[in-house]
């Protein structure tokens, strides 16, 4: 049945990850402290399709993930505080508390019309851990408010009522850094250990000084234009 309500899903995958880990199972199952802790049931098995740049790879559902829900809808109904939780198996690993999980509130997956799977990735490409998201979800992350009985009645279903999401995504992530941060050059310091000290910008009169000198000298020993004119005349009278 939900076969036909949830396609097969083909999505690109990094090439390590292709060729380290062709399959993973997927696990579900409702936890809440005042019930005696359930085992992981089977959700899906990630299948991958190819090597290389070209791999993809498709979530195939187990046969048993519908029945699933309506047992968990019915176990944790009434109950405040009920978690959901998706768990990636590490291969060979059959210890369930050495598995990734991700946990959301099971009171959203009623109103939830789409959901995400996000498996993270060392430098290697295995898996390491895993993020589950469901959208929509008011961002307070409040439970939406139980509807009356009569409106339930009216509408002919539960309000606790569990359903297979039709949209599903699933996305890869391998490791990355941040930016290193732009880092001051130190000043630089002598043998001693002692900072450099700048050299300091000469003053115009130190840059120029020879130059003034030469100068005044020039003004001192030019002659004045009164003697060039007495010269002048004394010289023209004696021709007479």
């Amino acid at each position: 049945m939900f076969s036909r309500l949830l396609p097969l899903l083909l999505l690109a995958v990094p090439p390590a990850f292709a060729s380290a880990s062709p399959q993973l199972r997927l696990l579900h199952r409702v936890f809440h402290p005042s019930l005696p802790a359930a085992p992981f049931s089977e959700r899906a098995t990630l299948q991958t399709l190819g090597s290389g740049p070209a791999a993809q790879t498709r979530l195939v559902p187990s046969e048993t993930f519908a029945d699933d829900l309506l047992e968990y809808a019915s176990a944790v109904e009434g109950l405040n505080g009920a978690l959901y939780q998706i768990a990636l198996e590490h291969p060979g690993d059959a210890d369930q508390t050495q598995w990734a999980t991700s946990s959301v509130p099971a009171c959203h997956l009623p109103s939830s019309t789409s959901e995400s799977f996000t498996v993270h990735l060392d430098q290697h490409g295995t898996p390491l851990s895993l993020d589950y998201f469901l959208a929509p979800i008011p961002h307070n992350g409040a439970c939406p408010k139980p509807k009356s009985r009569k409106a339930s009645a009216s509408a002919g279903s539960s309000p606790a009522q569990f359903r297979p999401i039709a949209n599903t995504t699933v996305a890869f992530r391998f490791p990355t850094f941040p930016p290193l941060p732009a880092l001051r050059v130190p000043s630089p310091v002598t043998a001693e250990g002692k900072p450099v000290e700048a050299v300091r910008e000469k003053s115009f009169i130190e840059k120029y000084w020879m130059y003034m000198v030469i100068a005044l000298i020039a003004m001192t020993f030019a002659p004045a234009p009164a003697e060039e004119g007495e010269g002048q005349g004394q010289g023209s009278g004696g021709r007479k």
